[in-house]
């Protein structure tokens, strides 16, 4: 089970997204790849409270450049705790993605050599195993760890289908097995994603992730497509059951629905509150011109 902060929780406030009670020190922001660093950054700055992102080299944006940063590589544990603490930031939100670097690509400083222990944890066990020893050295570190969720709860899916296209009887069905088959993988620490057809389940993510999975089920177009080249099947996306959503809720953006059309797929299923949709508008009118769903599941729906 997760070790919970000591620190006291924050709940958003409806107005600005701000945690009640934000502290005047800087947010700190350990950005990965995407835009999503780069609207929480900008996000947070229009709601009154100053950044600081640490960019991951190789991974993040070069556009954290247009607000206070720096960057650090794979390995650098010291110079990352020392520029946080420089920076007088007391809370980090972690977001964007990020791959396991390769051992070549790894920087030791002297931190990371204090801290091998904690490092060699990182190469064992999945997802859920590393993120909660990761959260837990940082919390040890004496910094509160918030969601992206908590800043910009607009990021998050509502309930219900946010496109012109609804799901079908058939994807109905689809979905409920993609349910049962997400939550099952989760139990075991495998993924966040399944893709069903006709109630038949073509693919599960793993650690490819979910792009990749995607492009599988491209080569099982006999299933995605079906007869008459019309399209089949469902992408059910859902955070693992006691999943740490602070740095690891799932996320589908504009890329997501491109990969879904061009598997032959029919539709995204997701949950709400739960789900993280980068560049939402996006999203929305890509999906809109590509004839994708995406509806956002009740938690209740999960359960029946």
């Amino acid at each position: 089970m997760m070790q919970q902060s000591n620190l006291p929780k924050q709940q958003p406030d409806q107005q600005s997204g701000q945690p009640q009670n934000s502290p005047k020190t800087p947010l700190g922001i350990l950005a990965g790849n995407g835009s999503l660093p780069l609207y929480i950054a900008e996000r947070t700055k229009k709601a009154g409270r100053e950044v600081f992102i640490v960019g991951i080299e190789g991974t993040a944006s070069k556009e954290i450049e247009n607000y206070p940063h720096q960057w650090v590589k794979w390995g650098e544990v010291d110079k990352l705790f020392n520029t946080l603490k420089k920076e007088n930031v007391e809370q980090i939100l972690f977001i964007g993605g990020v791959s396991r670097p390769e051992f070549k690509n790894i920087h030791f400083d002297f931190g990371m050599i204090r801290n091998l222990r904690f490092v060699f944890s990182l190469t064992m066990g999945g997802d859920d195993t590393i993120l909660t020893n990761i959260v837990n050295f940082v919390e040890k570190k004496g910094l509160q760890i918030v969601g992206a969720h908590e800043v910009a709860p607009e990021l998050t899916a509502d309930g219900g289908t946010f496109t012109k296209k609804k799901p079908s009887k058939i994807d109905r069905k689809d979905i409920q097995k993609g349910i049962k088959t997400v939550l099952s993988l989760g139990e075991m620490d495998i993924g966040q994603g399944a893709i069903v057809a006709r109630e038949y389940v073509l693919c599960v993510e793993a650690a490819e992730g979910t792009d990749n999975m995607l492009k599988r089920a491209k080569g099982l177009r006999q299933w995605g497509k079906g007869w008459l080249n019309k399209r089949h099947g469902v992408l059910v996306k859902l955070p693992k059951p006691n999943q740490e959503l602070r740095i690891d809720m799932p996320t589908i953006g504009p890329k997501t629905i491109e990969l879904v059309a061009d598997a032959g797929l029919n539709g995204i299923a997701i949950v709400e509150n739960k789900v993280l949709i980068s560049e939402k508008q996006k999203t929305i009118e890509l999906a809109n011109q590509l004839g994708v769903f995406i509806i956002g599941l009740k938690e209740e729906e999960l359960n029946s």
